[in-house]
């Protein structure tokens, strides 16, 4: 009987452990995916209907530079996962590809 109290208390403990560094862990990989304000060289753009990324891209990137390049920079520069731009949602164009 006393082991097994014993072998109960140590399964909790373990679980309690795995549960709270877990959460620790969100904790952490949340806080690191927040988005660096803009700087004085980089732009910051209100997306209006219409609007892609191509189009976005296209409009202020420097014309020795990609398009495609140009995408992956603003994809990277403010962690989105695709594509997709909602209204009124802000992107900030890196001075890497401002022409």
């Amino acid at each position: 009987m006393r082991n097994w109290k014993w072998a109960r208390s140590l399964f909790f403990l373990f679980a309690f452990v795995v549960l709270f560094s877990g959460f620790a862990r969100v904790h952490t990989s949340a806080s690191s995916s927040a988005i660096v304000p803009a700087t004085q060289e980089e732009l910051v753009i209100v997306i209006d209907s219409g609007d892609t990324l191509w189009g976005l891209a296209n409009t202020y990137k420097k014309n020795t530079l990609d398009t495609r390049e140009a995408i992956h920079q603003i994809l990277k520069r403010n962690r989105l996962a695709t594509s997709d731009l909602t209204i009124g949602q802000t992107v900030i164009i890196p001075a890497t590809i401002v022409s």
